[in-house]
């Protein structure tokens, strides 16, 4: 499989948070997407409409930040497709909206 970097701005709302049963120290979110678009230079590889969910993995560098946001947050964040269905978030990319 060949890789692509790629990258994607969303604006999201938390639906709920836990920790990932497969990858010790990372956080798996589920978001409700708002917006989504290309996030800079990069191509965007997440196809994500208005309304539909998305699970996403947060790294440890990142999972206090998440961790301490409350349900129904707002959020602003930048995303890359890893694999089939795998998000990640890009470290440092998450802000409060």
């Amino acid at each position: 499989m060949e890789v692509v970097e790629n990258a994607t701005r969303l604006k999201a709302r938390l639906l709920e948070q836990a920790p990932d049963p497969t990858r010790p120290g990372w956080l798996r979110v589920s978001l409700e997407v708002r917006e989504a678009g290309p996030g800079g230079e990069l191509p965007s590889l997440i196809h994500a409409l208005a309304g539909e969910t998305l699970v996403v993995l947060v790294g440890p560098e990142d999972r206090p930040r998440v961790e301490a946001l409350a349900v129904g947050a707002g959020l602003v964040l930048q995303l890359r497709l890893r694999a089939p269905g795998v998000h990640t978030l890009i470290p440092g990319s998450v802000s409060v909206e």
